[in-house]
């Protein structure tokens, strides 16, 4: 069996999301597939990630394989991917409580009981489809692409920031200071959803921005890079995803441009990895044109 697991970005909601507050997480294709060998070769998932943890503890005589169409580039959800294949691949989520997905999650990435504790809503989010809203660790709502006047494109900007280590360094306090204003910019993103009212998604990725800024929470390197990008008359708003913002960049673009900005913004070096169209949904698993990877 060959699991097919969405990349994951992160578009309002990340630090609200270490409190258990609400997020939106976008998940989209191509996909991370995770599988099951009895080929006793070195293993293609390390034994010290949360999948390795896993698996370790299943004591199975078999190992995972896995495939990463994104390179290793970071910020997508390669480990919350594997995690959830082994976690499917042991059977665990059909013996057990759906929200026990979670708890497992948290034993294998949380050992050392340092720092903030991950969200989790990495896994949640790879565990659904399309533009996921979660709020207090649970899925409440998974939204298709509402905004037929605009669309939005992924880039990568370059840069791989460690998740894990940033969650050690990171202050609390100053995350506590601003948690009303940033869970209210999430809810209004989630109003924006249900109304398809792309002039408040558009102020609310604006404001998030602007509040992670204002905390010193967007990489320098991000900040140059979307003050370049606000320059194109193209680009409605624009963000980092993720800590610090530091690996993925998020970009509203009016619809009928999408394809005419992915072109430019390839020309220019950026490298494009998805785009609104690209979203996930369950159907992707079936398709018959789909080459799954084997180990």
């Amino acid at each position: 069996m060959i699991w097919t697991i969405p990349a994951k970005t992160f578009l309002l909601g990340e630090y609200v999301a270490l409190q258990g507050g609400p997020a939106i997480v976008l998940t989209t294709t191509p996909c991370f597939e995770v599988g099951v060998s009895r080929e006793q070769t070195c293993s293609a998932i390390h034994p010290d990630s949360p999948a390795g943890l896993l698996w370790t503890k299943s004591n199975s005589d078999s190992q995972l394989t896995w495939y990463d169409p994104y390179q290793g580039i970071g910020g997508l959800g390669a480990s919350s991917a594997q995690f959830l294949g082994a976690y499917r691949s042991l059977g665990l989520q059909q013996r057990s409580k759906k929200d026990t997905l979670l708890d497992a999650y948290w034993a294998c990435s949380w050992q050392a009981k340092k720092g903030i504790r991950p969200s989790g809503y990495d896994v949640l989010a790879q565990d659904s489809s399309g533009c996921v809203y979660i709020n207090h660790h649970v899925v409440s709502a998974s939204y298709p692409w509402p905004f037929r006047d605009m669309a939005f494109i992924l880039l990568h900007t370059g840069d791989k920031l460690p998740t894990h280590d940033h969650l050690q360094s990171i202050s609390s306090i100053r995350l506590t200071n601003a948690m009303t204003s940033l869970i209210s910019t999430v809810l209004s993103g989630k109003e924006a959803f249900e109304r398809a009212d792309s002039t408040q998604l558009i102020d609310a990725v604006q404001a998030y921005h602007q509040t992670l800024t204002l905390l010193d929470l967007v990489a320098d390197r991000t900040q140059k890079q979307l003050a370049c990008l606000k320059r194109d008359l193209d680009v409605l708003a624009c963000k980092g995803c993720g800590a610090m913002g530091a690996d993925v960049l998020f970009v509203l673009v009016p619809s009928d441009r999408l394809l005419t900005c992915k072109e430019r913004f390839n020309l220019e070096g950026w490298s494009v990895l998805a785009t609104s169209n690209d979203l996930y949904d369950k159907s992707y698993e079936k398709n018959p044109n789909r080459i799954p990877f084997t180990s």
